[in-house]
């Protein structure tokens, strides 16, 4: 029985579990009453009492979701080990600001942070969808049902689990091992496993709720469509379907960029992007998506391409299923540094289900309407707006294909084996093989997203448009010219790609100036599309010209463990081996490793100080000098090896980035030894490999922390001040001790960054007025301590994230553009 393990505490787990229970029984009568009152609402009073019966069981779902979300959080913050889940992923050294982290970083907890999502959005859907409420509310409550199960953690006969509850306790999950058979079992667990090292940033703690705001937003869209299907009314749907669509893409979009930034400054790929199958799988559903929302944009303008808009923004939110299934079952493998581990067939068997129901849903309502479905018979124009709108919407959504084929290969490669008997492995270079396809989506996407923006619907005057197009063309080509001469840039395919971009800058600019007079309402479409130019651009000239300026010209070879020779030997030329207070040449600097952090107790983060200076050809003098602070965590969890995170020295117009791939392990044994420095004079001097220490003379004010003074005692410490050969460093006071004139002790001083050890040894009184001090000095030879740095130079990396800052901006500009308009006459919404 429970009752019998010391120390445990069980009610934060029980109360949480009864928050799960009541959370998905009050989504399920929530679904079935909302469902009832759609059913019934050609019967005001029974379909009112129904809608009224639903709104309470989704209040009572949203404050349970909340419940369990707090009660997780208190487990966690109270270090309670006895749960599986505390202990997995938090640690008692864990600082405060990552708690959050620990959150989000299980399967359990990423899916209650979903679920949560939904509650927040499906409270504002319940207020403002007015006629859709029932339909809308009734595919939300479905939709949490579903993810309600995922977190139940209930056995159904011996062998069906449902779902993964995050209040297991430790015993439960670890059955059988001999420790939990000890009543005191508690004691043997003082700490957690601790939080995975590449999380401990702060991207993480801001950076999953984004994205998960964007995964849970692409089930309104989806709500609103079934809704309209299921209703037949294709027409009040399309504007908060427009609305949240917009929403959707601006939240989707910064938290996708939001990891590219995680990436950059945590991760040591060198880059923000990889195209690894994680990042892939996030992306699919945001370019389809935005497919869906220029499609809808055709149809309120027209009345054409409503099917086409249903696909896909039904697709969009079951996209977002997909990529849950891919990165949770583990079905990745070694593909992806990102995805979870997974949680074996059950939890694949379960997305799958989930997955299915929900594409039976979609496919049913689009069979059912699929007749009824408005449509315009005649073609439309090709010089129209509507036509290169679907046109730009289509490639998207076959670029969307392409990414996920090739990032789907380990879930459809067994069957293809076993149907041809060939084997089919992801792209050995997945960064060639994606940008090799996707520059031409690039190129294609963004020269439309200018041209379009100058097109009328329906038709469009040819002589007007060559002359608009002729004139922002012509700007554009001697920009791209500029920017390719200067940034040498000589790949036709991604000249071509500077040409788009620029284009699409100049034209977006142009077109909101000029033809719209700068009326900020109406600059959402230019200023979203101009931020989508330049983002490419970004993308083009930081990736393009990146570039590595640490060269290893020492002869030293290390192991980098890389799954080729030719990698080990890439490797090889672009690490530096940096000797402690040695400086050596990389790029335009001198970078000299000065020392690093102090460090206590376990997977505990090192902090190593690289000194970089510039100085004058002729003079040299210094002109520009700063610090980086490359990080690792060396053995983490016990593990051998190291888990590093970058430092990088912004500008204007580039990015130094350095990270650390090696370093000197100093929790091995020091072979340095004490030698013996005598001083007698204030001022006399002790010099070392890299500074030198000042005797600044003795004293009997003894009040260090370490020394507890007994009757007898005779106790001094020696005044050092020890310096760089950048200046002083700090002040350090060895004591010496004589206890009852018969036991000499001492307590030695350090400077952690100069890797000095200062022991005062001996006392010498030669007389009455002289005294001379015995300091025994340990200083680690420079060779002896080293680490081994990769520096990349990222040129105008400030263009991609200006460009997405400004893509967000038009976003919420036209959100706030749609939100003001009133009805669907306003929209021009025309009965087809």
């Amino acid at each position: 029985m429970d009752t019998q393990f010391i120390g445990e505490h069980l009610w934060p787990g029980q109360l949480g579990h009864f928050f799960v229970i009541t959370s998905f029984v009050a989504s399920l009568v929530s679904f079935f009453s909302y469902f009832n009152a759609a059913r019934t609402e050609n019967n005001f009073t029974t379909s009112r009492s129904w809608l009224l019966m639903g709104r309470g069981g989704f209040m009572i779902h949203t404050i349970a979701i909340i419940s369990t979300f707090a009660t997780l959080f208190y487990i966690i913050t109270h270090h309670l080990f006895e749960y599986h889940y505390a202990w997995e992923h938090s640690s008692r050294s864990l600082p405060g600001k990552y708690l959050l982290s620990c959150f989000w970083e299980g399967q359990e907890g990423s899916f209650m942070l979903w679920t949560f999502w939904h509650c927040v959005l499906g409270m504002i859907v319940m207020r403002t969808s007015k006629d859709l409420e029932s339909r809308t509310m009734a595919i939300i409550a479905f939709v949490q049902v579903c993810l309600g199960t995922m977190i139940l953690g209930m056995y159904f006969g011996q062998d069906i689990k449902v779902g993964s509850t995050p209040f297991i306790l430790l015993r439960h999950s670890m059955q059988g091992a001999p420790i939990f058979a000890m009543p005191n079992y508690m004691n043997m667990v003082p700490d957690g496993n601790g939080l995975n090292v590449l999380l401990q940033n702060y991207w993480m703690v801001i950076h999953p709720p984004v994205l998960f705001l964007g995964f849970a937003t692409t089930l309104i869209p989806f709500a609103y469509c079934i809704a309209a299907l299921w209703k037949g009314d294709y027409q009040s749907f399309v504007k908060p379907t427009i609305a949240w669509s917009l929403f959707n893409g601006a939240v989707l979009g910064t938290g996708i960029m939001m990891g590219g930034a995680w990436a950059y400054e945590s991760l040591n790929f060198g880059g923000y992007w990889a195209w690894d199958p994680v990042e892939n799988a996030s992306l699919v559903p945001w370019m389809v998506l935005i497919a869906g929302l220029h499609t809808l944009l055709i149809y309120r303008s027209t009345g054409r391409a409503l099917t086409i808009t249903l696909i896909f923004l039904t697709l969009s939110h079951l996209l977002i299923w997909y990529s849950t299934f891919l990165t949770r079952t583990g079905i990745l493998g070694k593909t992806s540094v990102h995805a979870f581990t997974g949680d074996g067939a059950a939890l694949t068997y379960h997305l799958l289900i989930v997955i299915g129901l929900l594409l039976l849903i979609a496919i049913a309502m689009l069979v059912k309407r699929w007749r009824g479905l408005p449509r315009i018979k005649i073609e439309e124009e090709t010089l129209s707006r509507e036509f290169w709108m679907f046109i730009g919407s289509v490639i998207l959504f076959l670029a969307s294909i392409q990414i996920t084929i090739t990032t789907s290969i380990p879930v459809w490669s067994p069957l293809a084996k076993w149907m041809t008997g060939k084997d089919f492995a992801p792209p050995a270079d997945p960064m060639a093989h994606y940008n090799n396809i996707q520059v031409w989506v690039a190129i294609i996407v963004g020269l439309l997203s200018a041209t379009v923006m100058y097109m009328k619907f329906k038709n469009t005057n040819g002589k007007t448009l060559g002359k608009q197009l002729g004139i922002t063309a012509l700007i554009a080509l001697v920009m791209a010219g500029l920017i390719g001469w200067g940034q040498r840039i000589t790949t036709w395919q991604y000249d071509i790609m500077l040409f788009a971009a620029c284009y699409g800058i100049v034209a977006n600019i142009y077109y909101g100036i000029v033809i719209q007079k700068a009326k900020f309402k109406k600059l959402g479409p230019s200023v979203a599309h101009l931020g989508f130019a330049t983002v490419l651009l970004g993308i083009l000239i930081s990736s393009y010209n990146k570039q590595a300026i640490s060269f290893n010209t020492t002869g030293v070879p290390f192991d980098f463990k890389k799954a080729t020779e030719q990698e080990n030997l890439k490797e090889n030329r672009e690490n530096v081996i940096l000797f402690h207070g040695v400086p050596v040449a990389i790029g335009e600097y001198f970078a000299t490793y000065v020392g690093d952090s102090d460090v206590a107790g376990k997977d505990r983060r090192i902090y190593y100080k690289v000194s970089f200076e510039k100085k004058d050809t002729v003079t040299h003098k210094v002109v520009e000098h700063f610090m980086l602070y490359p990080d690792a965590f060396i053995n983490p969890k016990g593990q051998e090896g190291m888990s590093a995170n970058p430092s990088t020295q912004h500008y204007w117009n580039k990015d130094i980035f350095t990270f650390i791939n090696g370093a000197t392990d100093k929790s091995r044994a020091d072979t340095s030894s004490y030698k013996s420095h005598i001083v007698s004079n204030v001022g006399d001097t002790i010099f070392m490999n890299n500074g030198y220490l000042v005797y600044k003379g003795l004293s009997k004010d003894v009040t260090d922390a370490r020394y507890v003074p007994q009757e007898g005692d005779l106790a001094v410490k020696a005044k050092l001040t020890a310096y760089s050969l950048e200046g002083a460093v700090k002040d350090i006071n060895p004591i010496y001790i004589l206890r009852d004139r018969k036991y000499l002790t001492y307590m030695e001083d350090t400077v952690q960054s100069l890797d000095l050890y200062a022991r005062f040894s001996n006392l010498i009184i030669k007389g009455q007025d002289s005294t001379s001090v015995e300091l025994m000095i340990r200083q680690t030879d420079p060779k002896d301590d080293y680490i081994v740095l990769k520096a990349l130079l990222f040129p105008y990396i400030n263009v991609l994230w200006l460009g997405v800052l400004v893509m967000v901006f038009g976003f919420f500009i036209s959100l706030g553009d749609i939100l003001s308009r009133k009805g669907s006459k306003e929209l021009g919404i025309k009965s087809v």
